[in-house]
């Protein structure tokens, strides 16, 4: 009966154990993952935000804008491209430098003297889907869970009404 009673606590220990050590790692979209990941998660976020913000603050007329906007891409790249292979690296810059990246487009718009308006906000949307898909993919290499956080980051980043925000923002 004694060592019945012992062995059971041993369980009772093992798993409050267990329980306090999985309940020590962060969650998002319901994924446990280090902390370490975590911050970089919270890190791509804010980065990202950014981006956002400045794109909606740009003005053609005002260089500062443009350098704000540059600024925000080049720390997406650098927070990023330690943790991605050469191709997901090159998908990034891509999606900010490449052809129809976000900078581009907004170089484009300061060249031809017109602000972003929703015809050329539209054309973030591709871009915003790799950059976060990247983000993403920096700290978790499981496609299930990935696809998990990047629905739950999109979902907190409202890129979609943020995008249609900087559109409209010039429609007048």
């Amino acid at each position: 009966m004694r060592k019945a009673f012992i062995a059971l606590a041993a369980i009772v220990v093992a798993l409050l154990v267990a329980f306090i050590t999985f309940s020590q790692q962060p969650k998002y979209a319901g994924v446990s993952m280090p902390k370490d990941d975590y911050q970089h998660l919270k890190t791509s976020r804010s980065d990202i935000k950014a981006l956002i913000s400045d794109l909606n603050k740009f003005n053609y007329k005002k260089q500062a804008t443009m350098s704000a906007i540059e600024k925000d891409a080049d720390k997406i790249i650098k927070n990023n491209r330690s943790n991605l292979s050469e191709a997901d690296a090159q998908s990034l810059r891509d999606a900010l430098y490449g052809k129809n990246g976000i900078v581009t487009i907004a170089k484009a718009a300061q060249t031809g003297k017109y602000n972003i308006d929703g015809s050329v906000a539209s054309r973030f949307h591709s871009a915003f889907d790799t950059i976060i898909l990247m983000s993403v993919n920096a700290i978790n290499k499981s496609s299930a869970q990935r696809a998990d956080i990047v629905a739950q980051m999109k979902s907190d980043l409202n890129i979609e009404q943020a995008i249609y925000q900087i559109g409209a923002k010039h429609e007048e």
